[in-house]
């Protein structure tokens, strides 16, 4: 029987990720030197920080079996062979009835399928989709994680999502916003952003390249006629409709300088909250969430419970109708 003995150099890498970690809160400084007294050997800050480094820009499950991707090899010409899908749906609804459905918050792939089938199935008829905040991204976040998440596993949630969305509604309007923004962050800790240019960092708009009826957005916020549908995730707040307020009123100052036309509605995502104010100026709305509830927030005990639902907006002839908006939350 042979004796086990640790590789110290395996044991440093592994170790240093350990201490580095948010929950640990150890500078490299001093993981340096806990390591150098757990293993009896000098070893220095710059080891510690070259070992951190490379754990963060690779997983170490390169040789293990990768997901499987149905869904994105269904329209992988898209994707890597430079096949051209067809040119985007752009639809004048400044007259007749429209009737938009709003569905924000996703989080895939940790996206609650109950309420966001109840909002589907509920709402077949809409005209528009707008939809915010539909991926996670959680793996490529630094932060301690206490469940495997590949990456794939979310890049096939959106593909299904919108395939989806464009065989059955006319046409869907995606915000870039939120946590669809952790992949640009995430390229530009690991390249300089001279290079830039190489890399398409909107995964929502290289995802939507097969579907003509998803329409890809640069900014978090975006109007259909005088209605104003925003995922301003600075303007959080843990108390309901208080997004949408701070919202309005940060709005209030910079909406010349944005181009943004005078609105009265405004619907506002990211809050996890669910409510209509009337203003005189204005109707306030919190569109609510489609996410499942992780374990993190449990211990947030100042947070309320977050809200799953909807939001429905009615038009006719370019104006909304705000008697008829609808929060719908769901209860199952």
């Amino acid at each position: 029987m042979s004796n086990y003995t640790r590789d110290k150099d395996v044991y440093i890498g592994n170790r240093a990720v350990e201490l580095s970690s948010d929950l640990a809160g150890y500078s490299e400084s001093e993981i340096a030197r806990i390591i150098s007294d757990e293993i009896g050997i000098e070893v220095s800050r710059n080891v510690v920080h070259g070992r951190i480094y490379r754990s963060r820009t690779t997983s170490g499950l390169e040789l293990k079996p990768r997901p499987v991707m149905p869904y994105y090899n269904k329209y992988v010409d898209y994707y890597e062979n430079g096949k051209v899908a067809e040119p985007k749906v752009y639809y004048d609804f400044s007259s007749g009835p429209i009737k938009i459905l709003v569905v924000n918050d996703l989080h895939m792939p940790f996206q609650h399928e109950d309420a966001l089938e109840d909002a589907l199935v509920r709402n077949r008829s809409a005209d528009v989709v707008v939809t915010s905040e539909v991926a996670d991204m959680y793996s490529l976040t630094s932060f301690a994680k206490d469940m495997h998440v590949p990456f794939e596993n979310e890049v096939e949630e959106i593909i299904r999502w919108f395939e989806y969305l464009n065989e059955n509604f006319p046409v869907t309007y995606v915000l870039n916003c939120g946590h669809d923004r952790r992949l640009p962050r995430y390229i530009l800790s690991r390249i300089d952003s001279s290079l830039l240019f190489l890399v398409d960092t909107n995964l929502m708009k290289v995802l939507a390249k097969p579907f003509s009826n998803i329409v890809t957005l640069d900014d978090v916020y975006f109007t259909i006629n005088d209605a104003l549908f925003t995922h301003f995730d600075k303007h959080s707040a843990t108390v309901p409709m208080r997004s949408a307020h701070f919202t309005h009123e940060w709005l209030k100052n910079w909406k010349d300088d944005l181009g943004i036309p005078d609105y009265k509605l405004l619907v506002q995502a990211h809050g996890h909250h669910s409510g209509i104010i009337n203003l005189p100026d204005v109707q306030l709305v919190e569109t609510g969430c489609l996410q499942k509830t992780p374990k993190w927030i449990i211990s947030k005990m100042n947070k309320l419970p977050w809200v799953r639902g909807h939001t429905v907006v009615y038009q006719n002839n370019g104006v909304s109708n705000l008697d008829e908006t609808r929060v719908n939350v769901y209860r199952g």
